[in-house]
């Protein structure tokens, strides 16, 4: 699968913590399965723009998610919600840089068409820190967010890859469900059934029965 080795070595790069979730959920937990590491990384706490009182950082929930779909570790930043615009560029790459546990072997992090400020910066950040180099062969994947990814008109899916996540979507269903205050009702794009009908859609584009569609930043055969 992607080439990899056994036991690679993948980081997950999210802006907000169910990012993750929505955008790599069935992947992350079929990659488990095979055996490879996984760390998870995310930056903000995913509640403080909205100016509400009591909460919850959602950064606190990491640690169920983690178990569910079977990350090996992760660590969580605190930058401002929606605001990752106001902090220096390198400030975001030091972060990945210092928290990173391994050199990986792959990289998920989000579409560089991405609605939401965030992502956006997440994606520049990782394509930094992540530049060519030699000797390195890091592939890069960026996952598609429901209500983000799909609210920017123009964003564009070509040179895609698709992973067959079957027997996992049930597994990205169970960790929504921890953050089931991020859900919305059906037919909004970041509803559980939404995130279902996605799953076969994009399984159906190459004859599976349920699939992540990612889009390929870089690979190096």
């Amino acid at each position: 699968m992607l080439g990899l080795r056994k036991k690679s070595k993948i980081l997950i790069l999210a802006a907000h913590p169910d990012d993750e979730t929505l955008g790599c959920g069935s992947t992350i937990s079929r990659l488990s399965s095979e055996g490879h590491k996984l760390h998870l990384m995310t930056f903000t706490n995913g509640v403080g723009a909205r100016n509400k009182k009591n909460q919850e950082n959602r950064n606190n929930k990491l640690r169920e998610i983690c178990g569910i779909l079977g990350i090996y570790s992760f660590n969580h930043g605190d930058f401002p919600d929606n605001g990752m615009d106001s902090v220096p560029l390198l400030d975001v790459c030091r972060y990945i840089e210092d928290n990173c546990p391994f050199e990986p072997d792959l990289v998920f992090t989000h579409h560089p068409d991405c609605l939401n400020i965030d992502h956006s910066i997440v994606y520049r950040a990782s394509i930094t820190v992540f530049r060519p180099q030699l000797g390195k062969k890091q592939t890069i994947l960026s996952y598609f967010v429901p209500s983000s990814t799909d609210y920017n008109p123009s964003f564009d899916m070509s040179g895609c890859i698709y992973i067959n996540t079957k027997d996992f979507l049930s597994k990205k269903i169970e960790a929504l469900s921890v953050y089931d205050e991020e859900m919305r009702k059906y037919p909004h794009s970041r509803s559980y059934q939404n995130v279902k009908n996605l799953s076969h859609v994009w399984g159906s584009e190459v004859g599976l029965e349920s699939a992540e569609k990612f889009k390929v930043i870089r690979s190096v055969v």
